[in-house]
């Protein structure tokens, strides 16, 4: 291992996330694995580019160190923000399937046991069963999720990451609630939220602002689209923050106006469901139980309707297309896992009202070893209005 020019974690830390990794190769029975997901070659590496849509993998041996293979214009981010020393990145012309045989067969490995990530969604159909391909005597593993095993618990340093994550979610949804009433429109909103977030040190988020006003409100993953903010109208946003790749996001809603009943209610049963969801949640406690419990609450609020969604999703290391991590770890319903100190959750109670709008107040939280903590704590829990 070498330092990098620009490194965000110790060589120590990189050594015990590979040698954890190594172990669990050991499990599987795997001589070498090719690691594609964009997080895992930045969790193992410190490796990131938004240019992931053209092919890129790390070639991990149990026997020897790690070797890239990328394109050539993305090449000066592995020589100087990772550790990894010998790279092979093919041009733009070149066939990078090839390129990977041609390592693996360099390092022995072409008739071994070959560790992929058949989840990923940066390894095609395509290039897989080229790959077989030219290696017929292979035998493929796959190994999805094993690298992200490692990724569930948050080491201090990453923590430290999220919660300056947290400081520039927060900035940039009190600047948007800050920036609604009537007469503005989405795309004003959203300014205030991105320059409040960016300029209290947040980097390009996984997933953009969800900034909806009036009946677009409603709408599921929405973004700001032009429309005109008036009386009577909900403003809904989630907002995130990301530093050095990990995110956080919380919820809120804003009404020009009075409020009617139903809007009070709706918020104030999310609230309920946040604190006491908050107050449940420890380490042993099961991701099926802690859903059930913040659905219940929810579902118990007289509002005629339920929560029909996971409670909570894993957040932390993320690139887009998702700042989330809720494909690793979810709360939901039939997930028994337990949940471990460490862990980090974006929890999202939250319900849509016929007619009217989604009702959300989330934060994201760590499992502490005791209970739980909310990293996002700075920004009232309340229905606000305007």
């Amino acid at each position: 291992m070498r330092k990098a020019t620009w490194q965000y974690f110790s060589l120590e830390e990189y050594q015990q996330r590979l040698e954890v990794l190594r172990r669990r190769m050991v499990e599987k029975g795997l001589d070498v694995m090719l690691i594609h997901t964009p997080e895992n070659l930045y969790y193992l590496t410190g490796y990131q580019t938004p240019g992931y849509y053209w092919y890129q993998t790390l070639v991990v041996p149990m026997d020897r160190e790690p070797v890239f293979v990328t394109r050539l214009l993305e090449d000066s981010n592995a020589e100087h923000l990772t550790w990894v020393e010998e790279r092979r990145p093919y041009g733009d012309s070149e066939d990078w399937v090839a390129k990977t045989r041609d390592v693996l067969v360099d390092l022995g490995m072409g008739s071994k046991r070959i560790g992929i990530e058949k989840k990923s969604w940066f390894l095609t159909v395509y290039d897989l069963e080229k790959l077989g391909g030219m290696l017929p005597d292979a035998t493929f593993v796959d190994c999805s999720m094993l690298v992200e095993e490692g990724r569930m618990i948050k080491s201090p340093a990453e923590l430290e990451y999220m919660r300056q994550a947290a400081r520039a979610a927060e900035a940039g949804l009190n600047a948007g609630i800050e920036a609604v009433r009537a007469g503005t429109n989405e795309n004003e909103i959203a300014a205030a939220v991105h320059s409040a977030q960016i300029r209290a040190g947040s980097e390009y988020t996984g997933l953009p602002c969800f900034v909806t006003a009036g009946a677009r409100s409603s709408l599921g993953h929405a973004t700001w689209y032009r429309s005109d903010v008036k009386a009577g109208d909900t403003v809904f946003m989630e907002i995130p923050g990301c530093i050095n790749r990990y995110h956080v996001a919380l919820m809120r809603n804003v009404y020009v106006g009075d409020p009617p009943d139903v809007m009070t209610r709706a918020t104030d049963a999310m609230v309920k469901a946040l604190e006491e969801t908050i107050a449940y949640i420890k380490p042993g406690v099961t991701a099926h139980d802690a859903h059930m419990f913040c659905k219940k609450i929810i579902d118990d609020a007289g509002l005629g309707v339920t929560m029909d969604h996971r409670s909570a999703y894993s957040i932390g290391l993320a690139f887009a297309p998702d700042w989330g991590e809720g494909y690793i770890i979810s709360m939901t319903e039939g997930e028994h896992r337990e949940l471990r100190a460490g862990m980090t959750f974006h929890l999202i109670p939250l319900v849509f009202i016929p007619g009217l709008t989604s009702v959300g107040v989330s934060e994201t939280i760590l499992v502490t070893e005791s209970g739980c903590e909310s990293l996002t704590p700075n920004v009232e829990r309340k229905l606000f209005t305007k």
